[in-house]
């Protein structure tokens, strides 16, 4: 799959959810660092099972194939048995493009 069909994927996911949205521009105010999704909660106002779901998909509400994990827009950290979620470098280049436009 092209770069460019890949961008209009995640950018078409993006628009369709506000956690999502809400959570990548969360994780990128703080890059380079990562936060668990309980922080990610107390700082946008979001519940934590959205989180979550903007995530790593769930349900019939967040699709698997468009949870921000599968898009590669964010990646799992994995630090003394807990997970955190940080921005990936793809998703860092996504937001600064979609800026400048």
């Amino acid at each position: 799959m092209s770069e460019e069909v890949q961008f209009e994927e995640v950018l078409r996911s993006l628009r369709r959810s506000r956690v999502r949205t809400e959570v990548v521009m969360y994780l990128y105010k703080i890059y380079p660092n990562a936060s668990y999704p309980a922080e990610i909660s107390r700082n946008t106002g979001i519940d934590p099972t959205n989180i979550l779901g903007g995530l790593r998909g769930m349900g019939n509400r967040f699709d698997a194939g468009n949870s921000l994990l599968k898009q590669g827009v964010v990646e799992k950290v994995e630090r003394e048995k807990a997970i955190y979620y940080r921005l990936s470098e793809q998703g860092k280049s996504l937001i600064e493009s979609i800026q400048k436009g």
